[in-house]
């Protein structure tokens, strides 16, 4: 259903065609369902979310018979309205964004005209209801040459959701992501372990014109410094012992694309001058050359701990810090965000499932009003693994508290990440007792022979998990 349906008049602008693609490019990466219907009410676009509304709209196309569209719209399409004549205005391109017509009784109850110079209404862009899941998606595969809007077929493969929330922050974030997407400026994101900084650096590289071109990302505190240099910049034969071959750098790998500097703050200074030079040059000097080559490379950084304030104690260089800050942004922890849990939670539980081959399960009430409360000091990262785990742990299709978080729900200590890890390992072995039982069919000899364990032992650990 993506793309062009109907052939255009020859009176269409090209700057209009400009418009109308850039708006199909950007309605293939939201949730929300969105179409494009022209003054005989046909429909010319409608991107893969629109899906969601076929059956309420006889305008749209379902999947079972894309190729029958009825050409009559409902009483209430708003889209009616905007191609009245006495909507018309004139000059559109210089004043502000056209109103919307607003019809709550339609499945896509935002309407807002496409206009020429002239005030001439030449679309419709009708909009449905956002999500609530997720509010920005990227393409599952992302090999493709093509853009989005270039692929054949009714609906495209789904594509599944990278940064999912409804609270402000999170609102704030996106609102930014889609504006920094549209640059080619650097971009610095900042934010605690574990609250997605690599996920928004590829959600700013699959929204930006570049999406296309390879997304290479480098963990900076994982090589020493001279590693580091060679793996970025590459280098020649015979620069250092082991270099037995020319090899180019992670730099010219991502050649039109993005490169993703992850923990830029446990760079050195000397490594933080090469790097500047880069950035002010547009330029790579592979490791033992004498010569430079040309890179056309966007850098997105990110670190978690504050570079302003490593720039103060001068452990960062500070003209580096203002070319890596062009674009800044901040990541919320989750704990400032404890709205979003449930539907990270719910996310996390499907996908687990799926990956683990489990049947539905879901939280108990008050399963799900521990995960609220909990600081997580380990932030998404840290509830994702929880979810997993509970997911693989827990034999029941409904988790408790006690499966979350074993004796202690909400006790503080919990914030130690040894505690966390001896949870883990606990679940993980009270599950393994309870497959050894079920092997066995309750024969608890069997059972401890099946786990290399002695009779009384298993007994012990019947005992403290409490398994009767």
């Amino acid at each position: 259903m993506a793309g062009s349906l109907v052939r255009q008049d020859s009176d269409f602008h090209g700057s209009l065609s400009a418009r109308v693609e850039g708006l199909k490019f950007l309605a293939d990466h939201v949730d929300e369902p969105v179409v494009i219907f022209n003054p005989q009410m046909q429909l010319v676009y409608a991107n893969p979310s629109a899906s969601q509304i076929a059956k309420e709209c006889p305008l749209i196309p379902s999947l079972d018979s894309p190729g029958s569209v009825q050409q009559v719209p409902c009483d209430s399409c708003p889209a009616v309205e905007l191609f009245q004549p006495h909507v018309q205005v004139q000059d559109t391109f210089s004043g502000p964004s056209p109103s919307a017509v607003v019809t709550p009784t339609c499945p896509l109850p935002r309407a807002v005209p496409l206009r020429s110079e002239t005030g001439m209404t030449h679309f419709a862009i009708l909009m449905g209801n956002r999500g609530s899941e997720s509010v920005v998606v990227v393409p599952q595969a992302q090999a493709s040459s093509e853009l989005p809007h270039q692929q054949e077929g009714s609906f495209r493969g789904a594509l599944h959701p990278t940064i999912i929330g409804e609270s402000e922050p999170i609102q704030q974030l996106v609102e930014m992501i889609q504006l920094i997407a549209a640059s080619e400026a650097t971009v610095l994101i900042q934010g605690e372990s574990g609250t997605g900084k690599e996920l928004v650096a590829k959600t700013i590289h699959a929204l930006s014109r570049r999406c296309s071109k390879p997304f290479v990302v480098v963990e900076c505190s994982a090589l020493p410094e001279t590693l580091l240099e060679s793996e970025l910049f590459g280098h020649v034969r015979g620069a250092f012992t082991g270099a037995v071959a020319d090899r180019k750098g992670l730099f010219e790998e991502a050649e039109g694309g993005t490169i993703f500097l992850d923990e830029i703050t446990d760079t050195t200074p000397v490594f933080q001058a090469r790097l500047l030079r880069v950035l002010q040059e547009g330029e790579i000097k592979p490791v033992g050359s004498n010569g430079s080559i040309k890179v056309n490379v966007r850098v997105i950084s990110a670190g978690n701990k504050p570079l302003e304030d490593l720039v103060e104690k001068k452990r960062f260089r500070a003209d580096l810090y203002y070319r890596l800050a062009v674009l800044p942004l901040t990541v919320p922890p989750l704990r400032d965000r404890r709205e979003d849990v449930l539907l990270l939670v719910k996310y996390f539980l499907a996908q687990s499932a799926r990956k683990h081959g489990r049947a539905s399960i879901h939280l108990s009430p008050d399963a799900q009003q521990a995960l609220v409360q909990h600081r997580w000091p380990g932030n998404v990262r840290e509830l994702e693994n929880l979810i997993e785990r509970v997911v693989v742990t827990c034999q029941r299709p409904t988790i408790e508290v006690s499966d979350l978080f074993a004796e202690h729900p909400l006790d503080q200590s919990q914030n130690d990440l040894g505690m966390i890890g001896k949870i883990a390992r606990q679940e993980a072995e009270r599950s393994r007792i309870l497959q050894a039982l079920r092997e066995a069919k309750g024969d608890k000899t069997r059972a401890a022979r099946g786990l290399s364990i002695s009779r009384s032992s298993l007994y012990n650990k019947l005992r403290d998990y409490k398994i009767s």
